[in-house]
């Protein structure tokens, strides 16, 4: 397989080479594809860069709510997003994940991630592709198989700092176009941050979250590069059941783009938004709708059990693409919970904690950490607990070193 003196992978005769009538459809598919686009995702970038299979999104849930993850706590999949987000994860996680896009092509994806020093490390791997079909020459005669192929590896970490997540990763990218082989690498960085913002309802401490990532800054793919992103998220938390999320999405590929995002709605600056509804921790409803985009709508449903110590979540999502029909999703994930938190111990933690920050106000250190060790004893995971606990005893212990101090210096003064 040839590259044009442009530098494109593929040329418009090698495709040609490729078509019969019955292959048309999956051949227009390879053509968008190596000519920077799939339609459906990212059809305001065509022409501009290289594996644009990386701005397929990534995750059930997040599909369902149109991609606004970027401000997302508590998902695996936010390293696709945000890397941030994955410091705020707070057991093992393991999600496996399957597509289906346009025109028969596929997206498949496993993830992992495990607690390590205040954070969370994950190892993901996702891989576009299409089966295996016949190629064709100029005088209709078989020539072998076309295999079609892009896969990127993805290692990545986020740090809780208690008071915002900081998070990174590194990916290598792989990519097979019949006997063409490219190779490239790629980083993200993100940073996330939480706080109150006013709401009439029971929410929590930290209901509002902004996020901000830039992703695949990193080689070109052959003689183009890769699909270089900005990304700013807010995400506001009205009750403890109902979410809704925004996203604004800028490509950093051509300084032009900048120009685009300061003054909007301009190729590809893109807004996502999107809302969750979750009941009693046990199902969730999800919508999203993007705007300047090639989808439009999307809907979503999540299902959350509980069996001895390990909570399975199972989601779907409907998509859809304009002209090239809907998209969909599955995808399950299992979470190892040392110890199943239920509602009733949600709501015993939370009296707890009002109760150990009253004693921390009115300078009560030993009750304040008496309190804090019951709202761990029924919910480990609550607001970094094990890390305030911890502060208080420090804070506790210093406070007695400073009473010996006192006590030291009041005898040298009477002697």
């Amino acid at each position: 397989m040839s590259e044009t003196a442009e530098g494109r992978i593929i040329t418009f005769s090698t495709i040609f080479m490729l078509i019969n009538k019955r292959k048309f459809f999956l051949c227009a598919l390879i053509l968008a594809v190596t000519l920077r686009t799939v339609a459906a995702y990212s059809a305001e970038s065509i022409g501009t860069s290289g594996a644009d299979f990386l701005e397929i999104g990534v995750g059930t849930r997040s599909l369902g709510m149109a991609e606004a993850f970027t401000s997302m706590v508590d998902d695996i999949n936010t390293i696709y997003y945000n890397p941030a987000g994955l410091g705020s994860l707070k057991y093992p996680i393991l999600s496996i994940h399957h597509q289906e896009l346009i025109l028969d092509s596929r997206f498949e994806n496993i993830s992992f991630s495990y607690p390590i020093e205040h954070g969370n490390i994950a190892v993901t791997n996702s891989i576009f592709w299409v089966p295996p079909f016949d190629r064709i020459d100029i005088n209709g005669e078989k020539k072998g198989k076309v295999n079609f192929l892009n896969n990127a590896l993805t290692v990545g970490y986020g740090y809780d700092f208690d008071f915002m997540y900081l998070g990174g990763s590194v990916k290598y990218i792989y990519q097979q176009i019949h006997t063409l082989d490219v190779h490239s690498f790629a980083v993200d960085i993100g940073v996330l941050k939480g706080m109150y913002l006013y709401s009439p309802f029971d929410v929590p401490t930290r209901n509002f979250h902004i996020g901000i990532s830039f992703l695949n800054l990193g080689s070109n793919a052959k003689n183009d590069p890769l699909p270089r992103m900005f990304r700013l998220g807010l995400s506001y938390k009205l009750t403890n059941w109902f979410g809704i999320y925004v996203d604004m999405t800028e490509n950093l590929i051509n300084a032009s783009d900048l120009y685009d995002f300061i003054y909007g709605f301009e190729e590809s600056f893109r807004v996502n938004i999107g809302a969750e509804i979750t009941l009693f921790d046990i199902v969730a409803f999800r919508a999203g709708y993007k705007l300047n985009d090639g989808q439009t709508y999307s809907f979503g449903v999540g299902f959350n059990f509980v069996i001895k110590n390990v909570s399975f979540n199972i989601d779907t999502h409907y998509a859809d693409s304009g002209i090239f029909g809907p998209t969909y999703s599955f995808s399950i994930s299992f979470k190892l919970i040392p110890k199943v938190v239920t509602m009733q111990d949600k709501l015993d933690a939370a009296e707890h904690y009002k109760k150990g920050i009253k004693h921390f106000i009115d300078n009560q250190i030993p009750q304040a950490v008496d309190e804090f060790k019951a709202v761990k004893d029924f919910d480990p995971y609550y607001k970094n607990i094990d890390r305030k606990i911890q502060d208080l005893q420090e804070i506790e212990k210093l406070k007695k070193e400073n009473e010996e101090i006192d006590a030291e210096l009041k005898k040298l003064e009477s002697d």
